[in-house]
């Protein structure tokens, strides 16, 4: 008897240790996947993307996005003339990028001529296009920059007490030609009798030219003010302040950058843009397309007491019906906005 007690003891004892065997493997974590690893390139015109241009640095939450949360390797391509914007793709694509960015219509040419030489490199317009290279790794996320303007029109003619716009750029290429077009119909559509008075400065760095620009355009009667250049928009920002003007901030939210200045800011949710296209590059189903970009990209930034809270709610008003398609835009392109 005292045989078999000891023999059914040793037996429980071993059903308990398996018991505990199992579960540890079975709670054992699986391992991971690794993410792959992953290289990506953006091309900027001018330096300093991060801090100097609106559309540019509007780009910088996706760029963090990237780099910090999914761990690609990134490259900053900065100051970048378009003539070598050519060169500078071909030696990311030569050098085993992934993914090579054009965040800006002024490398659109670029675009479309490198990508076919590099088929198995994705290339990326994140601008306004209306066609895709030939190539069959070639996507673009194109906002609706002529709902953009019409939207800053809106909000421009709504804060403005004189009737008068203030509009500069740093060069008239073709993504502020029709953008520019916009904010004259979305400026009409607010006040009939409103004037918007356009004006370009030849580059995107020159901040005595845009300072000079944008006090003749106050000497005209603009009270409020929207430029789409890089540097050079801290010009705009001292003479808004010097003339009691106010100036609509582009892509991103500008205020700390001129807190006397800014009456808000129209921001583009471009981070939105790169987390799509990289859940579709690592899940595999990336494809050659154009995603059109509307307002629902868009958002208006605080206004922070610079208008009264009736015209705020106002242009809120407006904004959302917009968005909803209860107001819609005709797409008129004004030649006069160019050179």
């Amino acid at each position: 008897m005292k045989s078999t007690s000891r023999i059914v003891r040793l037996l429980a004892i071993a059903v308990v240790l398996a018991l505990v065997v199992t579960t540890g493997v079975a709670c054992k974590p699986e391992p991971q996947a690794e993410q792959p690893e992953v290289k990506i390139a953006f091309l900027y015109a001018i330096a300093n993307p991060e801090r100097a241009g609106g559309w540019d640095r509007a780009d910088w939450p996706g760029i963090v996005y990237l780099r910090d949360e999914l761990g690609w390797e990134v490259a900053i391509a900065e100051n970048v003339a378009y003539s070598d914007s050519w060169n500078i793709a071909r030696n990311y694509a030569d050098n085993g990028y992934d993914i090579i960015v054009f965040p800006s219509n002024g490398f659109l040419d670029a675009y479309l001529e490198v990508a076919p030489e590099y088929p198995n490199t994705w290339f990326i317009m994140t601008s306004l296009t209306d066609t895709l290279p030939n190539s069959p790794r070639s996507a673009a996320w194109v906002p609706d920059m002529y709902m953009y303007g019409a939207v800053v029109g809106m909000i421009a003619a709504k804060a403005s007490e004189t009737g008068v716009i203030g509009v500069s750029g740093g060069m008239p290429i073709p993504v502020l030609e029709l953008m520019y077009s916009g904010i004259i119909e979305g400026a009409k559509y607010v006040n009939p009798d409103a004037r918007v008075i356009v004006s370009w400065a030849g580059d995107w760095v020159d901040i005595p030219k845009h300072r000079e620009i944008t006090e003749l355009q106050i000497q005209q009667g603009a009270d409020v003010i929207f430029t789409v250049t890089g540097p050079a928009t801290t010009g705009v920002f001292e003479a808004a302040e010097a003339g009691g003007a106010k100036v609509i901030g582009y892509a991103a939210d500008w205020y700390d950058d001129a807190p006397n200045a800014v009456l808000t800011s129209l921001i583009v949710d471009k981070k939105r843009m790169y987390v799509d296209m990289a859940n579709q590059f690592l899940s595999d189903t990336l494809e050659k397309k154009m995603v059109m970009c509307g307002a629902e990209y868009f958002s208006i930034a605080d206004f922070r007491g610079s208008l009264p809270d009736d015209k705020v709610a106002e242009i809120q008003d407006l904004f959302e019906k917009v968005k909803a398609g209860e107001i819609v835009i005709p797409v008129v392109e004004h030649p006069e906005v160019g050179p």
